[in-house]
């Protein structure tokens, strides 16, 4: 694989190294601002005769001659070849990440191996030097700069002190820096005060293999995240007490994180959807760990948040909504955490529709940024499309779990907030016209904030309809038998707005070959979100095509639900947009080109627009969509790696979710591509009904599907699939 910036955190627990060799640099990440801490990471071989070779991740010395590097879900790796030695270095970097093991993977643990062997043949024709080579391994790190920095050493225990900068909102009071004292536990070598680096001496003849030389760094921080104002400690705490408790388990687990990382690196490696899918799955899921917190409440209460990316929002709606299929097939118990935290977000439905909103709920964007929860951060609303997201992802889990806690604690919410979406709707036809403002903050006006959204018209009338099912099963349960005649009366209401929204989607969103973009054909009355500008005049780009009809419905399309649309103009649908709105990369939001208005909007950390602008994440979740209606698009994984090349061989970006102009970078989001297992199979599991079926998009396939996995097994079901004369079975 070609040299590109990568990094690994550990879940929840703020410590992860990151590097970034085409510019011979890497990072420590703690509690700040992405990419994190400046270090040289210094790893090679000093030779009898003086000469150093090096990895490039630090700015000194002569780095390998041929580089070569690896990703997995649980670890990454960098190795070096000296072709006149033969001398073969390779560093690798795990972390203790097992799904639904919440103790095993938050372990505040990173641990570096490097290995050493010599090749037994002549490397590309050069010629080996002739006998025995002899030298010194050596692994040393270093901050930039390095004041402050000085290794401790204690035996085969190296601490590090260090000031790490706390990323709070500039109007949050308390302290700007965490004063941290690291632990580095080595196994294989000796710690050498003179140079400041690990050290492993060794002579090795052709063919051999030196002594793995390893360093687990650890972390016990004091707590920083502030939640509905108090200050909670991370999830680890729970278990260990110290720093030292730390360094304790990881000098005698070393090996159990290689072995997980074996077992749990093995199951999403078998598959037949190419090794673009595969280096996707790793990449997204490192960017994705790189943003999450995980800590503890006064009450014992688990919060789990996510940054979203560079513009380190904690847990955005919009942003976990697209990720759920990867909670939905992977680790629904994280999903389940924010289903319970969002409510404390929820805001009266006055605010956006007056007293058409009296008694109903809308769901805020996200719960605050940096590390600070206790108020939405974001500029704006998005009323209809967060509510939406919430039922949708209360039902889904649901469906997927069987498990109906949430939904039951929450059923108080969850009436609140499809009143809310119905009242949205103020013409009666179903299809909400207050409160459109969505996530595309980089999109034309008529994809972004113009009433009467398709995107927003499916996903509203597919929440709905799923809160009905909500509803009847809470009665039916008994939960709500003292009020069951309100809950028949509002299954009714949402029976017939369900109703109302499907009529006119398929009377008036259809145009010829695809669903417009909105039904609303001028500006008038919009007022533009970041600019809180009265909009007039025509609406460009209404009736263009876009990859956005399906998305209310991809993650329920896994539970095996009917929206009601008609199946037959769904699938023209997606495959008019593909052929409209392809490029390079991926599809963008539309056909319609951004007009030179929307072009010059920036927000600096935020947003900004160019004429044809596309996210990577929207375009997985479509393509799930498409692959549960026949349709495969999941070749166009190759397009979207393609794009992470090409940003992270220029620079630390990890997940680039847009192209074309917008800067969303070290995102989460590229985790819907966990989904494409599923949807490849065609998986459809309803645990509540028990359905249990699976329609292969292709006829020649082989996938894991994961919620079934054994991850501390290793274990897990393979679904193949397989071309016979009479057909697919």
């Amino acid at each position: 694989m070609q040299m590109m910036a990568d990094a690994l955190t550990v879940l929840g627990s703020r410590i992860g190294i990151g590097w970034d060799p085409g510019r011979r640099r890497a990072t420590l990440i703690r509690h700040g601002h992405h990419p994190g801490l400046p270090l040289q990471l210094s790893v090679g071989v000093n030779y009898e005769d003086g000469r150093t070779v090096v990895l490039p991740l630090c700015a000194d010395g002569e780095s390998f001659p041929f580089i070569d590097q690896e990703m997995t879900a649980c670890s990454m790796s960098l190795s070096g070849i000296d072709p006149s030695t033969g001398i073969h270095v390779k560093l690798i970097v795990r972390i203790p990440f097992r799904p639904r093991d919440a103790v095993f993977s938050t372990t505040p643990v990173v641990l570096l191996d490097v290995e050493l062997k010599r090749l037994e043949a002549d490397f590309r024709w050069q010629g080996q030097a002739q006998g025995d080579v002899k030298g010194t391994l050596f692994l040393g790190i270093t901050a930039v700069p390095a004041e402050g920095f000085a290794p401790e050493p204690n035996g085969n225990r190296i601490d590090i002190q260090y000031a790490s900068p706390v990323a709070r909102p500039k109007e949050s009071s308390g302290p700007r820096e965490l004063a941290c004292r690291d632990r580095l536990v080595l196994e294989g070598a000796a710690w050498n005060s003179n140079t400041g680096r690990a050290e492993s001496p060794f002579t090795l003849g052709k063919g051999e293999r030196g002594t793995r030389l390893s360093v687990a760094w650890c972390v016990y921080d004091a707590p920083v995240t502030h939640v509905l104002g108090s200050l909670c400690p991370f999830k680890y705490t729970e278990r260990f007490g110290s720093l030292e408790e730390v360094a304790d388990w990881a000098e005698h687990h070393a090996d159990e994180i290689r072995l997980n990382a074996e077992r749990v690196d093995g199951i999403l490696s078998r598959h037949t959807l190419g090794t673009a899918v595969t280096h996707l799955m790793a990449q997204t899921l490192h960017s994705w760990l790189l943003n999450t917190w995980w800590t503890v409440r006064p009450d014992g209460q688990d919060w789990f948040t996510v940054w979203e990316g560079i513009c380190q929002l904690n847990s955005t709606l919009d942003v976990e909504y697209t990720q759920a299929p990867f909670y939905l097939a992977v680790w629904p118990e994280l999903l389940e955490i924010q289903l319970r935290q969002w409510p404390f977000f929820a805001k009266y439905g006055t605010i956006t529709l007056g007293d058409r909103g009296t008694g109903t709920l809308f769901m805020s964007h996200d719960v605050g940024r940096l590390t600070d929860c206790d108020h939405a951060d974001y500029p704006h609303e998005m009323e209809v499309e967060e509510t939406a997201n919430y039922v949708l992802l209360a039902y889904t889990h649901w469906r997927r779990t069987g498990k109906d806690a949430v939904i039951r604690e929450q059923e108080a919410l969850i009436r609140k907030l499809l009143g809310f979406i119905v009242m949205a709707d103020s013409t009666g036809n179903g299809i909400p016209d207050r409160g459109c403002a969505n996530t595309l903050d980089d999109a034309s006006p008529a994809v972004q904030y113009a009433s009467e959204q398709v995107y927003l018209g499916v996903k509203a009338m597919a929440a709905c309809k799923a809160g009905i099912e909500i509803l009847k099963h809470i009665e039916a349960a008994g939960a709500g038998r003292r009020e069951s005649s309100m809950i028949f009366s509002q299954t009714a209401a949402l029976e017939a707005f369900v109703e109302q929204a499907c009529r006119t989607l398929e009377e008036r969103g259809w145009l010829e070959d695809h669903y417009v973009v909105t039904l609303t054909r001028t500006m008038d009355g919009l007022t533009d979100p970041w600019t809180g500008e009265k909009k007039s005049g025509e609406l460009a780009g209404w009736n263009a095509y876009h990859i956005y009809t399906q998305n209310g419905l991809a993650l329920l399309d896994m539970t095996g639900f009917e929206a009601g649309l008609s199946p037959d103009r769904l699938a023209q649908d997606l495959r008019s947009a593909m052929q409209h709105t392809a490029g390079r990369y991926g599809c963008r939001h539309t056909s319609a080109v951004n007009s030179a208005d929307s072009e010059s909007k920036t927000v600096a950390g935020l947003m900004s627009s160019s004429k044809r602008v596309g996210w990577i994440s929207m375009n997985m979740l479509r393509d799930i969509a498409a692959a549960y209606r026949g349709i495969d698009f999941l070749h166009e994984a190759q397009r979207y790696w393609d794009w992470q090349q090409t940003v992270n061989s220029q620079g630390m970006y990890l997940f680039h979710e847009t192209f074309y102009g917008n800067h969303l970078h070290f995102y989460p989001r590229g985790i819907a591509i966990f989904g494409y297992f599923d949807a490849a199979a065609g998986f459809v599991y309803d645990a509540v009904s028990g359905t249990r079926t699976f329609s292969p998009v292709r006829s020649s396939l082989a996938v894991p599907i994961l919620l079934e996995a054994n991850w501390s097994e290793g274990t897990c079901l393979i679904y193949e699939a397989a071309r016979k004369e009479e057909g697919v079975r």
